[in-house]
């Protein structure tokens, strides 16, 4: 067994287990991912369930710090976008101060920075929540800078019913909107419970445009804050570092 493993912490929602799924097949090798689960009563992705899973941050970053990870990844997209932009570095930097200045960051800043560092202006977003989400998730792009094509969703509010909803499915309810998502520079699929990342290429080779998501989104900035690359493991063109080129190439 290696002790020469690098060592990341991972903050995911109860009900959360695509995270699990899907950030391992594209960890580059020596490094290791340590994951801990906030707290909340119900299976309900509402802005109530959200706010109170929020409570048991800080004790379950604590816990998650005795790993001694070089970053923390708050991975959940509506929890740090549904109060407005800005409100997610504050929560990063909350999660830093509970783990002793660890660096954390949190999905939906990640998802800005990524989709500044590809040049994108115009997003067609897919999500699986509830409308009253969704209407935060468009003003929080609204907030940082971002002209939506126009969002399409699967409305659940169950996350046993995000988590659950295969990967093609997903890929066909983008393809569904085509008009949208080419008329935009780039595709964002929202939610860290919603698979998706097995899909990006294939999304990516027929919209001829990057498509982005919350789980890769992350992953990348982690990469990014811990000076390693994720390239070569058909994790779409964000992991691979031809993102910015196929949006050039797309306007």
């Amino acid at each position: 067994m290696s002790t020469n493993l690098r060592r990341f912490g991972v903050l995911v929602p109860p009900g959360n287990v695509v995270v699990e799924d899907e950030f391992p097949r594209y960890l580059p090798d020596g490094l290791q991912m340590h994951v801990a689960r906030m707290y909340r009563r119900s299976r309900s992705v509402t802005y109530d369930s959200l706010t109170e899973m929020l409570e048991s941050v800080e004790a379950v970053t604590r816990g998650l710090a005795l790993t001694l990870p070089e970053a923390i990844l708050f991975a959940c997209t509506s929890a740090s976008f549904k109060d407005g932009l800005g409100e997610d570095r504050k929560l990063a930097a909350k999660i830093s101060a509970a783990a002793n200045g660890v660096p954390a960051l949190c999905t939906s800043t990640a998802l800005v920075e990524a989709l500044q560092h590809i040049g994108a202006r115009k997003v067609f977003l897919v999500t699986p929540y509830i409308e009253d989400l969704n209407k935060r998730e468009e003003v929080f792009f609204d907030q940082a800078g971002f002209t939506l094509t126009g969002t399409a969703s699967f409305l659940y509010e169950d996350t046993v019913d995000i988590r659950n909803t295969p990967s093609a499915e997903v890929a066909k309810l983008v393809l569904a909107n085509r008009k949208a998502a080419e008329a935009a520079d780039a595709v964002f699929i929202s939610c860290t419970n919603l698979h998706a990342m097995d899909q990006l290429a294939a999304l990516e080779a027929t919209l001829g445009r990057p498509v982005l998501c919350s789980n890769q989104c992350t992953l990348w900035a982690g990469f990014n804050a811990l000076g390693v690359s994720g390239a070569g493991r058909n994790g779409g063109s964000l992991l691979d570092g031809t993102a910015r080129a196929r949006a050039a190439a797309a306007e």
